[in-house]
């Protein structure tokens, strides 16, 4: 065997010199440590400045109009027809309803004026005597009455609030508003082209209430991401609404769904049930068979 030995004084230079590096080294990496320390942090935040000018952008994009784009303007057309298939055939159904509601209000009316004088004729004596006596009733005691008209819808207890308030409010059926093909168009188109103009314009109440049309009539026209984009921008109590009836409709179809599956769950076990029914009673058909082939066997 060979040993392989290094002199002594190489390698206790060698061994020096490692310990030189290590320690170069550590002091190296010392320095860097209390540098980093040393040096103020780096705001993360944007200086003031830069929010401002972010917050003036906003606001300079909120004052100017947005582009059409040619996928929104397709869609809208798209929906143009059934928006105005919608309206006219509501339209006949509240016409219908108004006039309905009108005849009978004629037909009533009629039935009680006759009826009044019917009974007004013999009473008319007796109703002149006590409309007398309540005159000089009246006249002897005034004070009473004025304090109890004083205290007319003072009372907050349930049944004890007088109702001449509800009583002016006229119970009549109004008669729709008929608005021809050509209006309708021409409200429609304007409401989708003021949801295009700046945020900070306010859109006329006509045109809201177009668009609470649209939402009522045809909601699927917003699931457009740059419609519903605008109409967030233009009207945020109009998009919340709009996204509580698409979340009502999908409720809706998935109880529709609930249901279906139900009824086929149902109807699949009652088949399933009758089908073992069935299989019983053939089998008591064939041993009441076989009991009376065993009958006639044993008599014969």
């Amino acid at each position: 065997m060979f040993k392989f030995l290094l002199p002594t004084s190489n390698y206790k230079g060698a061994t020096r010199a490692r310990h030189a590096i290590n320690l170069t080294a550590l002091t190296l990496i010392g320095s860097l440590l209390l540098t980093a320390c040393n040096q103020p942090a780096s705001p993360d935040v944007a200086p003031e400045s830069q929010e401002v000018k972010t917050e003036e952008q906003q606001r300079a994009e909120d004052s100017q109009s947005v582009t059409q784009s040619d996928s929104a303007t397709a869609r809208i057309e798209q929906f143009q027809p059934l928006y105005v298939e919608q309206v006219l055939g509501l339209q006949r159904r509240l016409q219908a309803e108004y006039e309905s509601l009108q005849a009978a209000d004629i037909s009533e009316s009629e039935t009680s004026l006759l009826s009044n004088s019917t009974q007004t004729q013999p009473n008319q004596a007796s109703a002149t005597e006590s409309t007398n006596d309540q005159a000089a009733t009246a006249e002897s005691a005034p004070t009473d009455t004025q304090e109890k008209s004083s205290d007319i819808n003072t009372s907050t207890e349930v049944g004890e609030r007088d109702l001449s308030v509800l009583k002016r409010i006229s119970l009549e059926p109004r008669k729709p508003d008929m608005l021809t093909q050509e209006q309708i168009i021409e409200n429609y188109q304007q409401a989708m082209q003021a949801l295009y103009e700046p945020v900070t314009s306010e859109m006329s109440a006509k045109d809201t209430d177009t668009l609470l049309n649209i939402a009522a009539l045809i909601p699927q026209l917003f699931e457009h991401a740059e419609i519903a984009n605008r109409v967030n921008a233009k009207s945020p109590a109009l998009a919340r609404l709009i996204i509580q009836r698409q979340v009502w409709q999908q409720i809706e179809a998935q109880q529709v769904l609930d249901m279906q599956q139900l009824k086929l769950s149902q109807q699949q076990e009652f088949e399933t049930l009758m089908s073992k029914f069935n299989d019983t009673i053939k089998d008591y058909d064939e041993q009441i068979a076989k009991y009376e082939q065993t009958l006639k066997e044993f008599q014969q």
